[in-house]
């Protein structure tokens, strides 16, 4: 009989996209967190330490990118070792001449890897970024295999065949948030039924009410996603949103987005898993 394997994870929604200390205190917040339930792993969004802004050029990637033994990266795995736990957050990864939209995989071991995103959007193709290769990076904790699918890469034909093929036992997917400023509510917008109506109109794409979700949805194994949560740049603004699904489709976690500017609050999940 085959030993039950157990993987504790965790995945955390920050605002991001300001000044760097300040997110850098936001991500060891969460990461303390995770660390004192007993999580193994952590999971942040799409270009959390730099933030996703939708509006991005070829000059302002360029100005906070940094290769995955830089500075900022360095103190993201300053705490994966201090507090025990792996953390997995987007970054722009300077890499020679070219820019990738990357996630940090730092080891309470004191190792640094990073898996790459392949399907870049239009916005990351005009700020000239570098798609990699289609192969996805594959790594083990606690004995359960994971991939890493960032955004847009869920896309990739016969991905989910691929990672059977691989051994895959699960997913981490960060992603970008969705949205602009404009689009926001503030609370006071709730009292009149116009604001009322848009946010339960909006409450679908940032919240999933089922208990198991379908085939479709998580085809052969669970996830877990995180993605990015509040302003960046001028325009854009992230709803948020963080699941945790087990490899039953079961929703074991879950906090929803929103387009209310003052309910957009760091906040961390977390599911002990079977496998």
């Amino acid at each position: 009989m085959n030993k039950t394997r157990t993987l504790h994870v965790a995945a955390a929604q920050i605002h991001s996209g300001g000044p760097l200390e300040k997110t850098l205190q936001r991500v060891e917040r969460q990461v303390t967190a995770a660390s004192a339930v007993g999580a193994d792993v952590i999971l942040f969004s799409e270009c959390a330490l730099h933030g996703y802004d939708y509006d991005m050029t070829p000059e302002s990637v360029r100005a906070v990118a940094e290769p995955v033994d830089g500075p900022h990266c360095r103190r993201i795995l300053d705490m994966a070792q201090r507090h025990r736990i792996v953390v997995l957050i987007g970054f722009l990864e300077r890499n020679g001449d070219a820019v990738h939209n990357s996630i940090l995989i730092a080891r309470p071991e004191g190792t640094l890897e990073t898996a790459r995103k392949h399907i870049l959007t239009d916005g990351e193709v005009a700020a000239r970024l570098t798609p990699a290769p289609r192969q996805r990076t594959i790594f083990e904790l606690n004995g359960v295999r994971c991939a890493i699918i960032i955004c847009a890469d869920g896309g990739i034909e016969g991905l989910h065949e691929e990672l059977h093929a691989s051994g895959v036992d699960y997913r981490f997917c960060p992603t970008g948030g969705g949205g602009k400023i404009g689009d926001m509510l503030h609370e006071e917008d709730l009292l009149t039924p116009e604001g009322r109506s848009r946010h339960m109109d909006n409450r679908p794409r940032v919240f999933k009410t089922e208990a198991i979700l379908d085939d479709k949805e998580c085809p052969t194994t669970g996830f877990t996603s995180a993605n990015a949560l509040g302003p960046a740049g001028h325009q854009t603004c992230h709803q948020g949103h963080c699941m945790i699904v087990d490899n039953h489709r079961v929703m074991r976690a879950q906090i929803p987005g929103t387009i209310v500017l003052e309910h957009m609050e760091d906040q961390m999940i977390h599911a002990r898993l079977r496998f």
